[in-house]
């Protein structure tokens, strides 16, 4: 990051104009305007002051802690996610603050650790989750400055998406409307290159890449319609839409984990008791086939992490602990079979 970049990001975050850096630093305010554009650097003599107005120091101004690699930044973010699995959330939190002190200005690093631990405190039984909710949040709004685009808007994303959760409607929608609407999507170009390129394992890995997005965007979709239309009580055409989800599941290779989740959504709308244990038995059952794409043929030139895929019992046991925390199961948790199941 370079440090016009540092110095407009650490005024934003302290929430100070450039006139106010001017005046704490006895120079022009246009001179604050040249540093932020990149016209021009600070004196040497005012880098001092300048981190002390900041909140900072100078090695950050300087940008001494260099941007991370990709490579680097996934396996900071393993190390805090296996922390959290490992030794619990708070020695998570403290891993990632370090590491956020450490590299300050990686803007991917903060944004995939605060998505990484938002997923862990999901969990049953995190003591004092509005506590790292907070944090994570203060995390993004850092990261949703950023001068890079697409990034800030990921973590625009993301914020609406908590704010959502916590019924902050009015900021989430700030939030969204603060994202770019058209975002250019170079992946089918990239395929036809790939494939005009004579370089064809490539070009297969590229074309199936649009069909894994499209097929998850399309059954995502139609499981919100039909959850909108659990919502209206029109449950026969709720119903077409679970058939029409179920084909997508079929013809993609989704995954038979995917499907029974379909009727287990009615079975609890209905508050069909045996139909509902049935698909929960089922869903533990295939609890492995949550990613089942991935060893499908549809999708045999795309390079997956399997150095990192769980085992069998790990998807059981998360499926299991989802269903232990599910309240809208509450009317099949007594029944023996569940009780056996689950335990």
């Amino acid at each position: 990051m370079r440090i016009s970049e540092v110095i407009r990001r650490y005024r934003k975050k302290e929430n100070l104009t450039q006139e106010q850096v001017a005046n704490y630093l006895n120079i022009s305010a246009p001179a604050v305007n040249k540093w932020e554009s990149g016209i021009s650097c600070p004196d040497i003599s005012l880098l001092a002051p300048l981190a002390r107005v900041l909140k900072t120091d100078v090695n950050t101004l300087l940008a001494f802690n260099e941007e991370l690699t990709d490579v680097e930044v996934k396996k900071l973010t393993k190390e805090v996610g296996e922390m959290a699995s490992k030794e619990g959330i708070q020695k998570a939190f403290e891993k990632a603050n370090d590491l956020i002190k450490k590299y300050p200005n990686c803007d991917e690093l903060i944004y995939w650790i605060s998505v990484v631990l938002r997923i862990y405190l999901l969990g049953p039984q995190i003591e004092e989750k509005d506590k790292y909710e907070r944090k994570i949040i203060v995390w993004l709004e850092l990261v949703a400055t950023s001068s890079k685009e697409k990034t800030a808007s990921m973590a625009k994303l993301e914020l609406s998406a908590m704010y959502r959760a916590k019924k902050e409607y009015k900021k989430a929608q700030e939030l969204l409307d603060k994202i770019p609407e058209i975002e250019v999507d170079k992946k089918f170009q990239q395929a036809l290159l790939f494939e005009s390129s004579e370089k064809i394992d490539e070009a297969y890995g590229a074309y199936e890449g649009i069909l894994r997005k499209n097929a998850h965007e399309t059954f995502a979709t139609l499981v919100c319609i039909m959850l909108l239309l659990y919502k209206e009580k029109k449950f026969s055409e709720a119903e077409e839409y679970i058939e029409r989800a179920k084909k997508v599941a079929d013809v993609f290779d989704l995954g038979a984990y995917h499907k029974y989740s379909l009727d287990l959504w009615y079975a609890k709308e209905k508050q069909d008791k045996e139909k509902a244990i049935e698909m929960i038995i089922n869903m533990v059952n295939e609890a492995s086939s949550i990613d089942g794409f991935m060893k499908s043929k549809l999708y045999k030139h795309i390079k997956f992490n399997v150095t990192n895929s769980w085992d069998k019992d790990k998807y059981e046991r998360t499926v299991k602990g989802a269903f232990k925390i599910d309240k809208t199961l509450d009317f099949v948790k007594d029944d023996p079979r569940i009780k056996f199941l689950l335990d």
